[in-house]
């Protein structure tokens, strides 16, 4: 059995909080984006539509995200977000393939 330093330790550790906080943080943008633009819920005036027209509408509700000032803010964070997952995930994979121990002896 071999004994990790400290200090990878600690680097795992932190890599795995970053991790969580990222994806914590990208979940909430998501989740305030799909509340935000109301592309969850069918509007009065889209009753009486045909399902894919209703959907029509509530994707292209969806899409002021991608443009719409208001939703600036929002994206940045769901860049710095995705980024954080992405960057902490490797590091704790690149950890693991380095300092981790083989399953099969």
């Amino acid at each position: 059995m071999v004994v990790q330093p400290l200090v990878v330790k600690l680097i795992s550790f932190t890599c795995f909080v970053a991790f969580a906080v990222s994806f914590a943080v990208a979940f909430w943008v998501i989740i305030r984006v799909l509340c935000k633009t109301d592309c969850l819920v069918d509007k009065p005036e889209d009753q009486g539509l045909s399902w894919r027209e209703r959907q029509a509408r509530k994707r292209n509700r969806f899409d002021r995200y991608y443009v719409a000032e208001e939703f600036r803010s929002l994206r940045k964070a769901a860049a710095i977000a995705q980024t954080g997952c992405a960057l902490s995930f490797g590091s704790l994979l690149l950890l693991g393939l380095l300092f981790g121990e083989r399953a099969s002896h």
